[in-house]
């Protein structure tokens, strides 16, 4: 009989540990499931309580298991009657759910499971198993090791002025505990315009923003929105000829213009088109040769990320709100340094259109430019204990950590660990598209079976 270590209680490692639970292998006894922010699990996709912050997919569509398409949408229809399979519901409650079917899973298991609230600071793997250090000393020894750390703060921009970093009046976690303390007369200057950057602006507002928020990306793009209905969007299966398209950035996204066209004769919409191609992408994405990744994240990357990763409706309305109310404002551009003074922040930026630099003048600045996968540079302990004792490889794209094909993480030597296993989207350089519950839910699954038979 062994212990399972899973280190994060976010969506993946929640989903690894309910269903090594529900499967009850006579290999596991006991699963230890760590998380730094305490015994709750979520993680802070699923932990903030705000309303105004929705889920990105329909209810219909986020079930945590696949072989029940409905799970979830039964769960918030016990809350709300009025909720469809096409209702977009606040994150909090999915967070709920997922607390749910992990006790579901533990009332009915031979496993048990333990939770503890604390911070990983190092993982070191042995001839029979894994041993987990707590930052309060205590240790963790399994037979097995579980990564599910989920996704790191942003990485600070690299401007001049970077001393404003070390301040007050910036926030480099927006979803840190006083990312949002600010003076609320005072300009907010958010960093980036994509999905975080929305929840931010929402948050900003129902906590009585006074002044104007400004948001600034090279590119100025917005998240699409997501279709408004009643019911989950209809499956569309991928093209016929998806395994044969060229293996070029350039190439795969003619074709896949070429059947959003084709689909829109027959009166599909485009994002049905998008939707159609997910369970591919991640052969599609293998396909293509380094170069042409750097190519597609160089030059596509913004628009991919804007059409395939969509907002909810409310918040593309509510957004497009406050863009015509002049409570925010949208800039195309890049900053180029910041100045401190006694009484704020001057931001020097220059607009995407090659005009004269201009300066804003805003009370915080808000880091809102997406997750850093740059593993060879995050900041977190655990990562760097095992960078630095070569455990692990970050990818060659910058995007995650190098994995073998079934999860296990790949140490600087080249060769595959026994006993540690990463879930999550740190393996986006391996699968690109792995951030989202359809494709996560699959991985969890597959990864407990695995440790199951082991």
């Amino acid at each position: 009989m062994a212990t399972l270590a899973i280190v994060g209680a976010g969506f993946c490692g929640t989903m690894v540990a309910t269903h090594v639970l529900r499967l009850s292998p006579g290999s596991i006894d006991r699963i230890v499931l760590v998380e730094r922010t305490g015994p709750e699990v979520g993680g802070v996709a699923y932990g903030t309580p705000s309303t105004s912050h929705t889920l990105n997919v329909p209810a219909g569509r986020m079930s945590a298991f696949e072989d029940d398409p409905d799970d979830f949408l039964r769960h918030v229809r016990a809350h709300d009657r009025a909720l469809t399979g096409g209702s977009f519901v606040p994150r909090h409650l999915y967070g709920e759910y997922l607390g749910r079917s992990l006790a579901e899973a533990e009332r009915s298991s031979g496993v048990r499971l333990i939770r503890v609230a604390g911070e990983a600071v190092d993982v070191e793997e042995h001839a029979d198993g894994a041993r987990l250090t707590l930052s309060d000393g205590r240790l963790v020894n399994a037979a097995h090791c579980v990564l599910a750390v989920g996704n790191y703060p942003p990485s600070d921009p690299p401007v001049a002025g970077e001393g404003l970093y070390a301040s007050l009046r910036y926030a480099r976690d927006p979803w840190a505990a006083d990312a949002l303390e600010r003076v609320r007369e005072e300009p907010v200057l958010l960093l980036g315009s994509g999905l975080t950057m929305c929840d931010i602006v929402l948050a900003l507002r129902d906590d009585d923003q006074q002044a104007p928020i400004v948001a600034i990306s090279r590119r100025g793009l917005l998240p699409q929105a997501h279709r408004l209905s009643a019911r989950p969007p209809p499956h569309l299966d991928p093209p016929d000829d998806v395994d044969v398209w060229q293996p070029t950035a350039l190439g795969m996204l003619r074709a896949l213009r070429g059947e959003v066209r084709r689909a829109e004769e027959s009166g599909i919409d485009w994002r049905e088109v998008v939707t159609s191609i997910r369970d591919a992408t991640p052969a599609l994405w293998q396909r293509l040769a380094t170069d042409e990744r750097r190519r597609f994240l160089r030059h596509a990357r913004p628009y991919w990320e804007t059409h395939r990763h969509r907002s909810s409706p409310e918040t593309a309305f509510a957004v497009e709100s406050m863009l015509e109310s002049g409570a925010l404002r949208l800039v195309r551009g890049t900053v180029r340094s910041y100045t401190e003074t006694p009484t704020g922040v001057l931001v020097r930026y220059a607009p995407r259109d090659g005009s004269d630099p201009e300066l804003l003048e805003v009370g915080k600045v808000i880091n809102c430019t997406g997750p850093d996968t740059d593993l060879a540079r995050v900041r977190d302990p655990l990562i760097r204990a095992l960078r630095e004792r070569g455990a692990i490889r970050p990818d060659a794209l910058g995007l995650g950590l190098d994995t073998h094909e079934d999860g296990r993480l790949i140490a600087a030597d080249g060769a595959a660990t026994r006993r540690l296993t990463l879930v999550g989207p740190l393996r986006k350089g391996r699968l690109w598209e792995h951030t989202a519950v359809p494709e996560l839910r699959v991985e969890a699954r597959r990864v407990a079976e695995r440790l199951c038979a082991v």
